[in-house]
Parts: C-alpha cells; structure tokens; sequence
C-alpha cells in the first residue's frame, strides 16, 4: 500500500516537474529587427535562490540592453547576457529581458541558458528560438499608379466618346 502511495505522489509530481522550464516570448526573431525578448523562469531548488543567470546566444544573434529587473545588473557581451545581483526566492518565477537582433540565416537556434543557485550549483536549459526572413515592405508608387488610373480613364472616355460620334454619323446615314 506504501509503494502505492509513493507512486501515486510521484505521478502527481511530474506534471510539475515536467512544466518547470525557461521559456521565451517571443519565441521567434525577424532578420533584421531588434526585438526584446522576455524569458520567464522558475527558481526551482528549495530552499536555494537564483543568484545569477547567464544567456548565451549563437553565431548571428546579437544582443543589446534591456531594464534588468530591479536589484538586478545585465552584463552584455556580443553573444552572451549575464545577470547578477539579485535573488529570486525558492519556488518564485522571474522575467529577464534582453533586446536581440538575428543575421543569421532564418530557420532554428537554439539559446542556452545556465541559473546558478547560492549553493554553487547550477540548472542549465537549451531554448529554442526560430529566425525568421526579413519582412519587406512594397514601396507604394501613388504617382505612377495615379498616372496610369489617369491614362485608363482617359482612354475610356474616349472610346465611348468614339462609339457614340460613330453612332450618329451611321444613324445620320440611314435618314
């Protein structure tokens, strides 16, 4: 009956443990465009706290700053954002945010991310990230597009112009 027990306990836990995990919004970078990206995480080893967090990026993601949570510092280097200094407390979830710019080709990345914890251990996540294709943006030719609308009325004024003093002048005939 005890194993039982403990095995009922154990499958109630991981729907917990299963859904305890880095993720990021958006999910998705434009080529391009610089776009702030918020990763939401838990801290997740009572009775331990997060002290520092560390972000690593692939070839072609650049990152910039963003407001560091407060008690927080953001450390960036090309491809890497550290924060440090504050605590997030056992079982809470925190937001970073970070700004990033892709050059890379579109398709799949994937970002690292490494929690340390004030007993020197860590938790390391891998998030996916997708890049996508520069968006373009048509550029609108309104006089051209006047132009011709202009041209078109024109030619339909006189077409109908043509066919009526056509019509008359064989109406006149026939008289």
């Amino acid at each position: 009956m005890r194993r039982a027990l403990l095995a009922a306990a154990a499958l109630l836990a991981l729907p917990a443990v299963a859904s305890a995990h880095v993720t990021v919004v958006p999910s998705f970078l434009t080529v391009g465009k610089r776009t702030t990206l918020v990763f939401t995480a838990p801290s997740e080893r009572p009775p331990h706290s997060v002290v520092s967090v560390s972000l690593t990026t692939p070839a072609g993601v650049a990152l910039s700053p963003a407001s560091p949570p407060p008690g927080w510092k953001l450390a960036l280097r090309p491809r890497l954002a550290v924060w440090s200094g504050g605590r997030v407390p056992p079982t809470a979830t925190f937001e970073l945010r970070v700004a990033a710019t892709a050059t890379r080709a579109p398709g799949t990345a994937s970002l690292r991310v490494l929690q340390r914890y004030d007993d020197g251990k860590s938790v390391r996540w891998t998030v996916p990230l997708t890049v996508l294709p520069a968006t373009t943006v048509p550029r609108e030719h309104v006089w051209p597009a006047l132009l011709a609308g202009a041209v078109g009325v024109v030619v339909i004024v006189g077409g109908l112009a043509f066919l009526r003093l056509r019509g008359r002048g064989a109406g006149g005939a026939r008289s």
